[in-house]
């Protein structure tokens, strides 16, 4: 008798990354630092082809897309791609295409690419050495690659407070394990082992500002897909009283003129 098959946590589940799609789209402005060093890092070429693989509503893509020829973006959320074609309608970007696609079974052939990028996303691949050849295969010989992942959470305020003040408004609620991908060395040794040279990682740290508990908790409640997923579980009045728990929380977390929160990330390069 064999194992039961694992359930999709969250992350795992394109239905709460739909839900908080609009949204998200709106405060996607607090990664850019991150998709900046990572644009820079990569040094796109203007008559490159560049994939976005788990694009969200586009961070990456729309800053490639005005220094490539091309870019492909594609999500395993129809909300989130359906809100990067809106943008891109929007503000008349006519070298992107996007698409509903699993990172692990990329329908490209093989050496369409040459950079790809996936930010803060790789750690939530199922099977992330799958997602790794398959970005392998899809760049051309001498593409270049690059992945975003967080480091450690004590490294990461932004997100660590959040969890705390989760854990204390209900702490009924399991704790979510330690992530995968936090440390360089890590990321150099998975990413090589799917047939990347010179990979390397590079660590970078950036901030966003708030000045009240309110923002923080909003900001967590629009744009997270594990708040998500909770909301669908709770009736109206459960979802309120837990968001009224949390905010108490946060409260006892942020001072009354605001706080500076960082995050630590890891970018890691490799070349096909």
């Amino acid at each position: 008798m064999t194992d039961p098959k694992p359930q999709p946590g969250p992350m795992q589940n394109p239905v709460n990354w739909d839900a908080v799609a609009p949204t998200y789209a709106e405060d996607v402005a607090q990664w850019k630092t991150y998709a900046e060093d990572a644009v820079r890092i990569v040094r796109l070429a203007p008559s490159d082809r560049v994939l976005d693989l788990a694009c969200g509503p586009g961070t990456i893509t729309f800053l490639a897309a005005s220094r490539v020829a091309s870019v492909n973006a594609v999500d395993f959320s129809p909300g989130m791609i359906e809100q990067l074609k809106e943008r891109a309608a929007r503000e008349g970007v006519r070298n992107i295409e996007a698409a509903v696609m699993d990172a692990q079974a990329l329908t490209f052939p093989d050496e369409t690419f040459d950079a790809a990028f996936c930010l803060f996303a790789f750690f939530f691949f199922p099977d992330r050495s799958r997602a790794f050849r398959e970005l392998h295969r899809v760049l051309r010989p001498g593409g270049r690659a690059l992945i975003a992942t967080w480091g450690p959470i004590e490294r990461r305020p932004l997100m660590q407070l959040a969890f705390e003040a989760l854990a204390e408004a209900l702490p009924h609620l399991p704790r979510p394990a330690k992530g995968d991908l936090q440390d360089p060395e890590e990321c150099v040794r998975e990413m090589s082992a799917a047939g990347f040279a010179g990979v390397e990682a590079k660590v970078v740290t950036a901030s966003v500002r708030f000045e009240t508990a309110e923002r923080y908790v909003d900001l967590m409640v629009r744009s997270s897909a594990p708040f998500a997923a909770m909301k669908q579980r709770l009736s109206a009045e459960e979802w309120n009283a837990s968001t009224a728990k949390m905010l108490d929380a946060v409260r006892k977390r942020i001072p009354a003129d605001g706080v500076e929160l960082s995050a630590e990330a890891i970018l890691t390069t490799g070349q096909r």
